[in-house]
């Protein structure tokens, strides 16, 4: 299982959100029992977000080397909380309370999507051309495709089915012998590889 992690970079936030932010993780960590023996130390971070607060009002109303002071200034802070990010995953060892504890905001990871459900309504429909049929079934939440399989009916186990895959829940088959019955189902295709299928639709081909 994938253990929970934290943002331990900040180049997305404006400066004024940064030294928010490092100011709130200043304060969840101070006295945090959870972390103590941080590092870089509470001291350390606390030096390098003043510095960069102070460089911040001076870019304000100053001039270029006011700012490129300003922008190093950042890199320093940035660097020592992707320092202190390190270590508060490695002693928070995946907890989400103890991450969270800490100030830091929470990655949020893609959830893990077990077995797709079996398709439900499956219907099979004669098409406008001789040996055709269109054919769909209700969308499967988290299914990248469907696998649409026929074979002649009656089915049996040494069946021989012919796939069709398609990104919609929805497909024509064409080249069908008409006056033929045949045998239809399918399966949502995912991350996970079982196939569930549907139950099998016969259908007289015109």
């Amino acid at each position: 299982m994938n253990k929970t992690k934290i943002i331990t970079g900040f180049t997305k936030l404006s400066d004024s959100e940064l030294d928010v932010k490092s100011q709130e993780i200043i304060t969840r960590m101070t006295g945090n029992t959870n972390f103590t023996s941080p590092t870089p130390t509470l001291v350390e971070l606390t030096a390098a977000e003043r510095e960069f607060a102070t460089s911040l009002t001076n870019a304000a109303h100053g001039n270029t080397n006011d700012t490129a002071i300003k922008n190093q200034k950042r890199k320093e802070l940035e660097s020592e909380l992707h320092r202190l990010g390190l270590y508060v995953e490695l002693t928070a060892n995946g907890s989400e309370d103890i991450l969270f504890s800490s100030g830091f905001e929470l990655q949020k990871g893609k959830s893990l999507v077990g077995v797709l459900p079996k398709p439900e309504n499956l219907k099979v429909n004669i098409g406008v051309n001789p040996g055709s049929v269109k054919i769909n079934v209700n969308s499967i939440a988290n299914a990248d495709s469907y696998l649409f399989e026929y074979t002649e009916a009656p089915a049996i186990d040494s069946s021989v089915w012919v796939i069709i895959s398609s990104s919609k829940a929805n497909v024509e088959i064409t080249g069908l012998t008409s006056g033929k019955q045949y045998a239809f189902k399918v399966a949502g295709v995912g991350a996970n590889t079982t196939q569930v299928f549907s139950d099998i639709v016969t259908s007289f081909i015109l």
